[in-house]
């Protein structure tokens, strides 16, 4: 099973969107501030230096008399870097400064402001009006207006810095985030290492203290772990009665029928013998499965320890010499005077090579000879079996297909060369099958090195 997502990816990713989003957002937001409390200091000079300078006109006899005070001005200048622009009028008499700066929406005797575009500049305006006397109609208006350039530029630099703070402390909170989540998926990984450790048929419960939210899983697998460990001894207990009720009958079929065989008739001799035939193929199929399901259990259980392929060999020839002698055949094992070792099953690497001298002797003729080969390359070991007998009398792997009953051929072949494969399989091998060029078969297994 793979996966292509992980949790913690996926929660990272979700913060370095969120990281994103909030950043931009508090950049904006604080810019808007800044602008707007610089906007706002930026209106309370402006109205302090236009009221300055309505405090200054004297209404005398001989008309309006006023003395701009540029001190006011300079309050401007030393609180930003920016241009300054004014205009006095009564009423809409242009009396002194810039004749051409924009007017006012509001024609209100309140304090107005007010943010236009002056000679290529962004400026902001303030108006402001008093009476020339108590009661009059007549207002003298005083509009000052300043460049905000630096203004602006002062809250971007506020934005900025306040952004990039920001973005410190979030990467420190996904940090944190990082190594919280690292720690508390440890139960999880506690979990896996345990189950990863364990032995295929080691089934208990897993009894290490796990965190409330994983509790339920932690139950509903032992509850599996459970299942299946009640499974696997229905399977123990029903191949065990299986075999013994299966192999029995054949045993007391088989020795019945060779006690038939010398008391019939000998017309009737020939018909007994095969019987005794198909109850000994019987047998030795039974035996044969029972062979594939213990290799399955120890391909389960990865069973792996040093084998000595030359006593390996001379052990079977040692086990098979009776059958061999009985058919006048020779066994023997051609292999060098070093032991040649390799890393595999010891069990399922004997019961393939079992198979392949058992097929080896009962296709061989008499006064033949069966060899068992075991040498070393650059790269691989080998353990052959080769006979002197009929060979394959059709592709090889027709044989395989036979032994697993997917063809019409099945009798006569038994589950031998499918044991062989599988075990072949386990040891990442390579089965080879051919035959001779004096004739015979020429079946083993090729284990590579690397």
């Amino acid at each position: 099973m793979t996966s292509n997502w992980s949790i913690r990816r996926r929660l990272f990713s979700l913060w370095l969107v969120m990281l994103i989003i909030v950043c931009g957002a508090v950049y904006l937001v604080t810019g808007t501030i800044a602008k707007k409390a610089l906007e706002r200091g930026q209106d309370n000079d402006l109205n302090a230096v236009a009221f300055v300078i309505l405090d200054s006109m004297v209404n005398a006899p001989n008309g309006l008399v006023f003395d701009l005070p540029y001190s006011a001005f300079e309050v401007l200048a030393y609180s930003a870097p920016e241009r300054l622009f004014y205009q006095v009028a009564l009423n809409d008499k242009f009396l002194a400064g810039y004749d051409d700066l924009p007017k006012s929406a509001e024609n209100t005797s309140k304090v107005s402001f007010r943010t236009a575009l002056y000679r290529g500049e962004e400026t902001r305006f303030v108006y402001a009006s008093k009476p020339i006397k108590f009661g009059s109609g007549e207002k003298i208006w005083v509009i000052i207006g300043q460049t905000s350039g630096s203004y602006f530029e002062f809250a971007s630099t506020i934005a900025n810095w306040i952004a990039v703070t920001v973005f410190a402390a979030f990467c420190i909170l996904a940090l944190w985030a990082e190594l919280s989540l690292r720690h508390s998926l440890k139960p999880f990984a506690a979990v896996e290492k345990d189950l990863a450790q364990r032995a295929a048929d080691d089934f208990s419960p897993i009894s290490r203290n796990t965190p409330t939210e994983i509790t339920r899983l932690v139950t509903t697998l032992n509850e599996t772990l459970g299942q299946h460990q009640e499974l696997l001894r229905q399977n123990r207990a029903f191949i065990a009665e299986a075999t013994h009720q299966i192999k029995t009958p054949i045993a007391a079929m088989l020795t019945a029928a060779e006690i038939l065989e010398r008391e019939v008739a000998d017309h009737q001799k020939e018909k007994v013998h095969k019987l005794i035939v198909r109850a000994r193929y019987a047998s030795k199929i039974v035996t044969q499965l029972l062979t594939r399901a213990s290799l399955a259990y120890r391909e389960m259980l990865k069973i792996r320890e040093n084998v000595n392929l030359t006593q390996l060999a001379e052990s079977v020839i040692r086990a098979f010499d009776p059958i061999a002698e009985s058919k006048e055949i020779e066994l023997s094992v051609d292999a060098p005077s070093r032991s040649i070792n390799i890393v595999g099953d010891k069990v399922a690497l004997r019961e393939a090579l079992v198979c392949l001298v058992d097929n080896a002797i009962r296709h061989s003729p008499i006064l033949s000879e069966v060899t068992i080969s075991v040498f070393q390359g650059e790269e691989t070991v080998s353990l052959i079996v080769s006979d002197h007998g009929t060979g394959f009398t059709t592709e090889p792997h027709l044989s395989i297909e036979a032994s697993l009953g997917k063809t019409e051929n099945r009798a006569s072949t038994g589950l031998g060369l499918s044991i062989v494969k599988r075990v072949a399989h386990y040891h990442s091998a390579d089965l080879i099958l051919s035959n001779q060029p004096e004739g015979g078969a020429r079946c083993g297994l090729c284990f590579r090195l690397s």
